[in-house]
């Protein structure tokens, strides 16, 4: 028998799974053969070792003490440990920090003309030159009503919202307005108007 032959005897024989005749064939080639012997009595060291070393424990503080003598963590290590832990709210963090800076940005970048939307705009008056949106009395506007630089009169119906960015939001004794009115003049309350719409946003796909 070749030698890889018999590197699998000699497994087998260790672990007791040769008869007879394998065991004698084992023997009459390791007395021949060096390579062998020398794999086989390494193999029975290691058995050996491992055996010896069954009943050795270790102490109960042993892992205290090994971690006791690591060095410290960073302040970088311990931050990315901590991101790692929480993927959510590292995530919210993220979109927050994202979110807030596109915010910042519309608020600073935004043109100082009167902006006016609306899907009716045909029934508004919209007066330029005082930057005045007028829902005129016995109109009715359909949905939200959103004016950038400048106030709203309602005089009429608004079956949404009525926002007025810098600017004021004036609703008439008589008018009626179905959502709510809001008059956004700081930046805090329109980082807040805008967490709110895109919370609105997405209430219709979370499950």
């Amino acid at each position: 028998m070749e030698c890889r032959d018999m590197i699998c005897l000699i497994h087998e024989y260790l672990d007791g799974d040769t008869d007879e005749l394998a065991n004698l064939q084992l023997q009459a080639h390791i007395k021949t053969c060096v390579s062998c012997r020398q794999h086989m009595h390494e193999l029975q060291r290691a058995i050996a070792f491992v055996q010896s070393a069954s009943h050795i424990h270790v102490s109960s503080d042993f892992t205290a003490r090994v971690l006791a003598q690591l060095p410290a963590p960073t302040k970088a290590n311990l931050l990315s440990g901590w991101l790692r832990n929480h993927p959510f709210l590292t995530a919210a963090a993220v979109f927050l920090f994202l979110m807030t800076g596109s915010v910042l940005n519309s608020w600073f970048d935004q043109d100082d003309t009167l902006q006016v939307s609306s899907a009716n705009l045909d029934k508004l008056k919209i007066d330029r030159e005082r930057n005045v949106v007028v829902v005129p009395a016995g109109t009715n506007i359909d949905g939200d009503l959103v004016v950038r630089n400048g106030n709203v009169d309602v005089q009429g119906h608004v079956t949404g919202n009525v926002v007025a960015i810098e600017g004021k939001v004036f609703v008439a004794s008589t008018a009626q307005v179905v959502g709510n009115t809001e008059s956004i003049e700081a930046i805090v309350d329109w980082i807040w108007y805008e967490v709110k719409n895109i919370g609105n946003d997405l209430l219709p796909i979370l499950p």
